[in-house]
């Protein structure tokens, strides 16, 4: 009760007093910039080339991705106070909900890092979704992105009046008539900052597409020289040990779905679950690396326009798409076989440099017994 009076007298007093107009406007507090409305995301511009000039000149347009990153906002910062890495700026948004706990139980949980989970919310992601999040990690700092859980891609509803045709046709409208309830695909993006001596480890859960979901997902990263990065992108095959059924299943009347008797194709495999029924799933992974330099030429110096070297030149040194296209007879999932996962690893930067040697090693040994015909031992460019 105390506070609650003490809040309302704080009120009183502030609108009892009000600034006049013609007031000059407060300095800033000593140490703190200030800083204009659209500064912070300015770079966001760049990554997904929707500004001119740095990393615009090299990375294609996105707008889509741009929104769905306009959804969420991590900064990761020197803390003023212990000089840890310390998440400065969050800002979070529907569908996404992005969550920095004070003690993480990890094996070094006094380790100068910072953790972020980003959770959907209802659990996942419906049709025509935007989902996604800038991470901004400064020089010196570490942040780890995590997620709660499967990322879920929940189906594009298909109209009964058009099921019969579509049952075997997959575009980005969800058939060539136009037959999703909705004409946008799903789309999550990250777009990932890091200064020098940084870390950005992005570990999320895999993705899992739903029956008839459409799911496009694009990541992308500018790091310093002296940035490290660690990227997962890995997704499963679905509901594996869904079998069909209920109100919501695809082999009922509802949600979108069409009962057993309606066509018998849509049951083929099934006794293995529903994997790899999806529509589409498209995955791109993106890394820029700044390779300005900080000293300028003698001539850029005295001025010469022509000899000054570019402020922002970035070089893309990895590039990883991953593209799949299904239907609703099942056959991508033949075509899969027994493979219930993909994944793709990236370690880059010297704080990566002993785990990516770790990870060489184990998927040397794993190719070896695996891949047909083997792996040649001390293969210098097997990766």
């Amino acid at each position: 009760m105390r506070r609650a009076r003490s809040a309302k007298r704080v009120e009183r007093a502030d609108s009892a007093a009000p600034a006049p107009e013609d007031a000059p406007e407060a300095p800033p507090s000593p140490g703190r910039k200030k800083k204009r409305a659209n500064e912070t995301h300015s770079w966001v511009d760049e990554i997904w080339g929707c500004a001119a000039g740095g990393l615009a000149r090299v990375a294609s347009r996105d707008e889509a991705a741009r929104e769905a990153c306009a959804r969420g906002v991590l900064e990761v910062s020197q803390s003023a106070f212990s000089g840890k890495s310390s998440a400065t700026r969050l800002f979070h948004e529907y569908p996404l909900r992005l969550m920095v706990p004070r003690k993480v139980g990890v094996e070094r949980p006094d380790a100068d890092c910072v953790w972020c989970y980003q959770v959907s919310f209802g659990g996942g992601l419906v049709a025509g979704d935007r989902a996604g999040a800038s991470v901004d990690v400064e020089d010196g700092c570490a942040c780890v992105v995590a997620t709660q859980g499967t990322n879920k891609v929940y189906k594009h509803e298909i109209r009964a009046q058009k099921r019969a045709e579509s049952l075997d046709v997959s575009t980005e409208n969800g058939g060539s008539d136009g037959t999703s309830k909705t004409s946008r695909e799903t789309v999550q993006a990250l777009a990932g900052r890091v200064g020098a001596g940084a870390l950005l480890a992005c570990l999320p859960d895999p993705t899992q597409a739903f029956r008839d979901a459409r799911f496009r997902q694009t990541n992308r990263f500018a790091l310093h020289k002296t940035a490290s990065l660690v990227a997962v992108d890995w997704l499963v095959s679905g509901r594996a040990a869904f079998r069909g059924g209920g109100a919501g299943g695809f082999v009922s009347a509802r949600g979108g779905g069409v009962a057993p008797g309606t066509d018998a194709r849509l049951l083929e495999g099934l006794e293995r679950g529903e994997r790899w029924r999806f529509a589409s799933y498209h995955t791109n992974t993106e890394v820029f690396v700044d390779v300005s330099s900080d000293d300028e030429t003698p001539r850029a110096r005295e001025g010469d326009e022509n000899d000054k070297r570019d402020k922002d030149a970035f070089v893309e040194v990895c590039a990883d798409a991953c593209r799949l296209e299904g239907d609703r007879l099942g056959a991508l999932a033949r075509r899969m076989g027994d493979t219930h996962a993909l994944a793709t690893v990236i370690l880059l930067g010297p704080r990566c440099a002993a785990a990516a040697e770790s990870a060489r090693a184990s998927t040397r040994r794993a190719a070896a017994e695996t891949v047909a015909g083997g792996a040649r031992e001390g293969d210098a460019d097997f990766q």
